[in-house]
């Protein structure tokens, strides 16, 4: 079996710039953004989305999925 050696060989090749991860979250709002806000029907609070509802994180009021 042949034997080791003791350092292992240092390349000095280039390495390519290392591009930045940036969020989708982090941009500015775009045109196909919901930012429609809803105010409950109950006590007037500002409601939130979630999935196809919108709820209401004060007296915890939900909409129907589809509005019917």
């Amino acid at each position: 079996m042949p034997s080791m050696a003791d350092d292992p060989k240092q390349i000095d090749a280039p390495q390519p710039p290392i591009t930045p991860v940036r969020s989708a979250l982090s941009g500015p709002p775009t045109a196909c953004d919901n930012t429609d806000s809803m105010v409950c029907e109950r006590c007037g609070e500002a409601m939130y989305r979630m999935h196809a509802v919108w709820r209401c994180p004060a007296c915890r009021f939900k909409t129907d999925c589809c509005g019917w």
